[in-house]
């Protein structure tokens, strides 16, 4: 949603406010003759102050800023506001353990180097034989080519990495892929054969019964099978899909294990294959961090990936394997037993967010390391449902009692049954404890058939529920008669129910009804849908710490839930864990100058960025977009809090001549329509009627610009899509909303974030870098930006929906315009189908036509959000389809160089200063900080960049690869890593909506608002997901285009 920006986002920052914006000077009141209000009417307003933008950002900057993506969200967002209580530092260190930090292993650097400079060598050899060759040329674009060199600009700091040393003398491992299915009884397997329907075709018959044991019911029947067959070897598992171990098991001759699983109360067995899969080999990979070397003809990508994942296994099978620590995904550990790394999010579920720890193995130059890092995860509340339900409130309505206890695996008592004196029978049943899953409180609408249930309400207490019982039955129970929960329990077990609390069910069709008091809800159960606004904020305050509390916390509390020390699995294996946190060596590269106009000469005026910022006051944007002739306003009200007119169009005035005073090229008043701009709609009703009535008759006069005032001090996320969807899909209409708490406040802050978005969707430039960024200054250089978007952070439901693409590309050398373009493909799919070969070959049309018909004769991509076990397919998938839209659009003697490089904001590398003299506000390292050496392969090209500056929490650097290379090197020569590292810092200075540098490189940036605002004009089919529970897999979604009248421009900033 991109001109509202991101409230308060997750990760680094976000909602910041960053420096001011421009001030813009003069008088407030605008022309006299600004109407809007009714047919030629003209009010003035009041005053206000105050401001921001009323989304906020992803970290960087006043108008949006950087990105960041949250540990306990996974999707995207920058920021957090405190959460320190008290004072922001008190009793921390400045650094973490100050004066204490070692320089980086010598040994390391040196072999860096020598790696590298035998490379450069080998290469220099081959591209002499090549060239002996008449007419060849060096080999520049080979996939994933070895770094360079590495960077040299900046000023050379020491910083911690939240890396730990790991030595591994783990011989080589034999692994199994695991499968556990529950065992077909026979009486299941003699079912009524299939009936058949006229014509002879068979009916469908019996559901198949095959099932596979998944979750916490997968984790209990491994267990039971590796206890059967380990008889003391040491073997590992993450109790999913594979175990690991140091020598063969002992296996039954079909390798199936079979395991009686009675943990649901029923005698289920369940059979597990042992599948043997190729072995591990561990010397391959010692020697592969000794040397970078790859065994030859390997061009695989990660290297020896099942080899770490081994390892990652063995550190993370103490902490999965233990009942006091949850775990989310293959590498997140939650301590469920810490109540100071625990917190409640409140109404309305009571859900927890937990503070956890992130391990995972990596390789590196000369050495194996495990990545540690806070991490945070919400789950479902856990404890006695009687608890629950008296936090949740028992007068709350049934059906949404019924939801919050909806999904839940709990812990069921079954009580010992009543001794009756006298009466014959077998010994009666002792108390015991089994598992299921909640499926809500007692409904009417319970079960099927002639003897259903009878309830009498929605949430019936023991006494309001009755059931059938027939066959055998407790003493003084009637057989072939109803019977109420409270009745049946005191009969059979001598147990008085506490009256108050509502019956609890297991199974719709055929419900089970227990007593609350008696369930136990197991802790660690993952919240599944995504968190509402005021439970992100709690989450934020929470997560939100300094480098040095979560450097500290790593070395406490990370390697107790982690089990790093005195762990007996890591002996068995023969692994160690360093002590310390490693050092590395980091540059901090010089921040380029930024450059507007100066509104008293109208000639450029340069303004010197600090600490990763700079501020607009008195200045102009360096270039207008297109003349805005004719424009309109609509204010948006609900009508159970109707608006002050006068207040909002005295705002509007003042704010459109402060934006003609920055050098936004706009008439001062708006388009005079025979009504007013207050469209007022019910409450509870659906905006996009109210607004698209209004739309249509803006189209009399065309208007080239739609403001939009939202009504409240916070987004109504049901009119921002309403708007959005109009303007850009029906209409065509360039909307910018403002939230009416904030424009009547007239803060110049805030009239300038939105200004700036308002320019930059009229094709303006709003600033540029006071030098022009090398490699592009030519004018010869196309960059491009793109990104996909899932279905993710949804309850259900998410089968019929698409993935979402978003791709950016440059126009000319300013990199200030980003057109895009936007489509739908199939729901998590990650690399891109066919249409980006014509969408791609669109970009090269485009910059055809703001460059004299020429082509560029370099491509750079910027290829967001894949993993590292994606690379190979971005070349193998993605590539063949660009260099296919090149073909179709170059003419035959003409062949454009290309690089890709991945940005990723998703992975747990941070790095903290060691130094005070090399930090900022907020104690992290400083902006514009560089590291590509220490915890790096030296031969793969990569670098993290911290370009912005985190004004709080601690700071996510950038991690780009470079998978693609045949510009730089050879335009660069040796200075290539160095160009590309200053070529991407340089770029964040050039987000066009923020005064400060942004966290990730703008294309790749760009392309992921507009993924976002994909989402926007299908959020309906998004938000049924989540509340719907059928199944959605014949949902056919739409496919969006943006009008024809916003195609290839920033429509969507």
């Amino acid at each position: 949603m991109a001109d509202r920006g991101r409230g308060r986002g997750r990760g680094d920052r976000g909602g910041g406010r960053g420096s001011r914006g421009g001030r813009g000077g003069g008088d407030r009141g605008g022309s006299a003759t600004f109407s809007g209000i009714g047919p030629g009417g003209d009010f003035r307003g009041g005053r206000g102050g105050g401001g921001g933008d009323y989304r906020g950002g992803r970290g960087g900057g006043d108008y949006r800023g950087g990105r960041g993506r949250g540990d306990f969200r996974g999707g995207r967002g920058g920021g957090g506001r405190g959460g320190f209580g008290g004072p922001k530092f008190a009793g921390e260190d400045e650094v973490f353990k100050p004066n204490s930090a070692p320089l980086p292993d010598p040994n390391i650097t040196k072999l860096e180097d020598k790696i590298l400079s035998d490379l450069s060598m080998a290469s220099k050899m081959s591209a002499l034989k090549i060239s002996s060759s008449k007419g060849s040329k060096p080999p520049t674009g080979e996939h994933m080519p070895h770094r360079p060199a590495f960077g040299t600009r900046g000023t050379e700091v020491t910083l911690w990495a939240n890396y730990f040393a790991l030595g591994v003398k783990t011989p080589s491992l034999y692994r199994y892929s695991l499968k556990a299915m529950l065992q077909v009884k026979e009486k299941d397997e003699t079912q009524t054969p299939k009936k058949k329907k006229k014509g002879g075709k068979e009916g469908k018959g019996p559901k198949k019964l095959d099932k596979e044991a998944k979750g916490m019911k997968l984790q209990a029947v491994i267990k039971s099978a590796l206890d059967q067959v380990s008889n003391g070897i040491p073997c590992a598992t993450e109790f999913k899909a594979q175990v690991i171990s140091v020598s063969p098991l002992q296996l039954p001759e079909n390798n199936v294990v079979s395991v009686p699983y009675t943990d649901e109360g029923k005698d289920d067995i369940y059979d597990v294959t042992f599948d043997p899969a190729p072995d591990i080999n561990m010397d391959a990979l010692r020697a592969y961090v000794s040397s970078m070397q790859t065994p030859t003809g390997d061009t695989k990508f990660p290297r020896f990936a099942d080899e770490i994942d081994a390892i990652s296994i063995i550190t993370g099978f103490q902490a999965r394997a233990s009942d006091q620590v949850g775990s989310l995904g293959s590498s997140r550990y939650f301590p469920l037993n810490e109540r100071s790394e625990i917190n409640s999010l409140g109404f309305p579920d009571f859900n927890t967010v937990i503070r956890g720890y992130f391990q995972s193995a990596r390789p590196a130059t000369g050495r194996l390391l495990l990545n540690a890092n806070v991490s945070h995860g919400v789950f479902r509340p856990a404890g006695n449902v009687a608890g629950l339900m008296d936090q949740y409130g028992l007068s709350s309505p049934a059906n949404m009692l019924n939801k919050y206890l909806s999904g839940l695996r709990c812990r069921c008592r079954i009580l010992a049954e009543k001794v009756v004196p006298g009466s014959k029978g077998g010994k009666p049943a002792g108390e015991r404890i089994i598992k299921k899953l909640i499926a809500g409180v007692a409904m009417p609408s319970d079960g099927s058939g002639e003897n259903r249930p009878r309830v009498g309400r929605a949430g019936a207490t023991p006494s309001e529920v009755s059931f059938f019982l027939s066959g055998s039955v407790p003493p003084g129970l009637t057989a072939n008669a109803y019977c109420t929960v409270a009745d049946y329990y005191l009969k059979k077990y001598g147990y008085q129910v506490k009256p108050k609390y509502p019956v609890v069910k297991f199974g719709n069709t055929r419900p089970i009804y227990m007593p609350a008091e008696l369930l136990e809800v197991i802790p660690g159960q993952v919240l599944k849908r995504k968190t509402l606004p005021d439970e992100t904020a709690q989450m934020i305050l929470f997560a939100c710490r300094s480098p040095v509390a979560n450097a500290t916390s790593i070395m406490t509390m990370g390697r107790r839930v982690l089990g790093l020390d005195g762990n007996p699995k890591l002996v068995q294996f023969g692994v160690t864990v360093g002590k310390e946190l490693l050092t590395v060596k980091g540059r901090e590269l010089l921040a380029p100058d930024v450059a507007y106009v100066d509104p008293k000469t109208n000639r450029k005026q340069t303004i010197r960025a600090f600490e990763g910022g700079w501020n607009m006051r008195d200045v102009k944007v360096v270039k207008a977009g297109r003349h805005i002739l004719k424009w309109t306003w609509v204010n948006v009200e609900f009508s159970d809090r109707p608006s002050e007119p006068g207040t909002v169009l005295g705002a509007m005035k003042d704010w459109v001549a402060f934006m003609r005073r920055m050098g936004i090229s706009m008439e001062p008043t708006p388009i005079n329509y025979q009504f007013g701009p207050t469209v007022s709609i019910p409450r509870h009703a659906v905006p996009l009627d109210a607004l698209r009535a209004r739309f249509k008759e803006l189209q009399k006069q065309s208007p080239q610009f739609v403001f939009v005032v939202l009504p409240g001090k916070k987004t109504d996320a049901n009119v921002y899509n309403a708007v959005k969807y109009l303007g850009d899909v029906e209409f065509g209409y360039p909307t910018v909303c403002v939230l009416q708490a904030n424009i009547i406040k007239r803060q110049p802050q805030y009239f300038a974030n939105v200004a700036l978005k308002v320019n930059l969707k009229a094709g303006g430039i709003n600033h540029k870098l006071n030098n022009d960024v090398s490699i592009i200054k030519d004018g010869k250089t196309m960059v491009v930006g793109y990104d996909v978007t899932h279905p993710t952070n949804l309850a259900r439901n998410v089968e019929g929906l698409p993935s979402l693409v978003g791709m950016v590309s440059s126009i000319d050398q300013d990199l200030a315009q980003w057109p895009a373009t936007a489509w739908s493909q199939k729901g998590k799919q990650e690399m891109l189908d066919e249409t980006l070969r014509e969408r791609f070959a669109s970009r090269l049309k485009l910059w055809s036509r703001h460059n004299k018909s020429q082509l560029p004769q370099n491509i750079i991509i910027f290829r967001d959000g894949v993993s590292e076990g994606q690379f190979d397919q971005v070349l193998d998938k993605e590539l063949p389809l660009i260099r296919e839209a090149c073909e179709k659009t170059y003419p035959a003697t003409q062949k454009p160089r290309i690089s890709i490089i991945v940005s990723v904001k998703r992975h747990q590398t941070r790095f903290y200063p060691t130094d005070p003299r090399h930090m900022t506000k907020s104690r992290n390292i400083k902006n514009g900080t560089v590291v590509d050496r220490g915890v790096t392969q030296a031969t793969v090209w990569d670098f993290f960049l911290t370009a912005h500056q985190a004004l709080q929490g601690t700071a996510r650097p950038a991690h780009y690869t470079v998978l693609l290379d045949e510009v730089f090197r050879q335009s660069l020569g040796t200075e290539a890593a160095n160009g590309l590292e200053n070529l991407t810092h340089e770029m964040c200075y050039l987000f066009g909506r923020a005064t400060k540098a942004v966290s990730i490189c703008p294309p790749a940036y760009y392309a992921d608002i507009v993924c976002t605002r994909q989402r926007v004009y299908i959020a309906d089919y998004f938000d049924r997901s989540e509340t719907q529970s059928t199944t959605s897999s014949n949902t056919v979604v739409p496919s969006v285009e943006v009008h024809r009248n916003l195609a290839d421009t920033m429509y969507y900033i």
